[in-house]
């Protein structure tokens, strides 16, 4: 009984203490802003966890550690890097509500750090204020698994790559290529590329000897090596499946079964950020429905936000490089390759961001150019 009440009340309290500390210290949001949005998050974690509370959910594998089997050099990759944090958290004697309160509030600390990099681009406050309010990202990310550290770490890499602290932000992909190997290889090769197109002389052949010398050393790590040579990893691997994939990409355009309208490579990337179209005729689930319909406004919302922005700045042209490449890499894949409208109705919000990033440097660079 003593333990319940702890966990329910202490450590809950603490959680919460914490995050506020935080915002109180560096994120800075004004303190209404602060605790209303702190309660929009958690109203959405209730309702996700109200809807799927009978149905299978990620979540709950990772909470009733179904997958965990034992601390070993596996256990450092993809989903078993959450179970084994799960498990190294419920040691320090964290209950499962303390753990999706600690995971909502690592999400929702995603999404106040891409508020501030959208300040740091120079959109205006009083704009940039409804993108912290983004249902999606909330709804789908707001409980423990992946997505809310990926939608972190991939928050704070572009935070210090905006300031141009880049060994720094590099940091911060290798933890998302441990969690989810494909999403942390895209980014870091839009890194690699953006950085060979801007640098000249010298300096290139410095930085391709650099590459190919940390290439080497990192792919003879015993951990990377047991990723990508173990057999039973290998089968599982989702660069393997997506290389599969791409192996049969021509294919893909003449057959599809994923959802996806075969030969239309527009169509598949409509689909992949928004939803099948497909689905607002077949689907009669008040789930899905209502994803459609509320990521659709958003979507509209979005649109005419970034359209209404008139601040003027001064564009770094790395950032554009790189977020094209970023953006165009991701959805030349991700769309194409593999479809999924449970997974990908999360996994998007990993390049949203980026999308949103790329859409408000673009309309402005328009602008510019306009007003010469």
């Amino acid at each position: 009984m003593f333990e319940i009440i702890f966990n329910t009340i202490v450590i809950n309290f603490f959680l919460l203490f914490s995050i506020s500390f935080i915002n109180l210290k560096y994120f800075k949001l004004n303190n209404l802003i602060f605790i209303n949005l702190l309660f929009y998050h958690l109203i959405f974690t209730s309702i996700y966890l109200f809807f799927f509370k009978d149905g299978a959910a990620d979540y709950k594998t990772y909470l009733n550690l179904t997958t965990f089997n034992g601390f070993s050099l596996k256990s450092l990759v993809s989903a078993d890097l959450i179970t084994t944090l799960v498990a190294i958290l419920k040691i320090c004697f964290l209950n499962d509500l303390n753990i999706i309160l600690l995971f909502s509030l690592l999400s929702l600390s995603g999404i106040i750090i891409f508020y501030k990099n959208l300040l740091k681009l120079g959109l205006e406050k009083n704009i940039a204020i409804f993108f912290l309010f983004i249902p999606g990202i909330h709804f789908w990310t707001c409980v423990p698994g992946k997505d809310s550290l990926i939608l972190l770490f991939l928050a704070i890499f572009f935070y210090f790559y905006i300031e141009q602290r880049k060994f720094l932000s590099l940091i911060f992909i290798l933890l998302v290529f441990l969690i989810r190997p494909h999403i942390g290889f895209i980014f870091f090769a839009s890194v690699i590329i953006t950085e060979f197109f801007l640098i000249r002389g010298l300096k290139k052949i410095i930085f391709l000897s650099i590459l190919l010398f940390i290439f080497y050393f990192v792919i003879n790590l015993d951990m990377v090596r047991y990723f990508f040579l173990d057999e039973k990893i290998l089968s599982e691997n989702i660069i393997v499946q997506i290389i599969s994939n791409l192996n049969n990409f021509v294919n893909k355009f003449t057959y599809s079964d994923t959802g996806y309208e075969s030969n239309n490579f527009l169509f598949n990337i409509f689909s992949y950020i928004i939803f099948p179209i497909e689905f607002i005729f077949t689907e009669n689930s008040f789930i899905i429905n209502s994803t459609i319909m509320i990521e659709s406004l958003t979507f509209l919302i979005i649109i005419h936000l970034i359209s209404k922005s008139k601040k003027s700045i001064f564009l770094e042209k790395e950032l554009i490089y790189f977020l094209m490449t970023c953006c165009t890499i991701y959805l030349l894949i991700m769309p194409q390759a593999l479809f999924n409208f449970g997974l990908n109705v999360r996994q998007k919000w990993m390049i949203v961001p980026f999308i949103i990033y790329l859409s408000f440097l673009t309309k402005n660079l328009l602008v510019i150019i306009k007003n010469k």
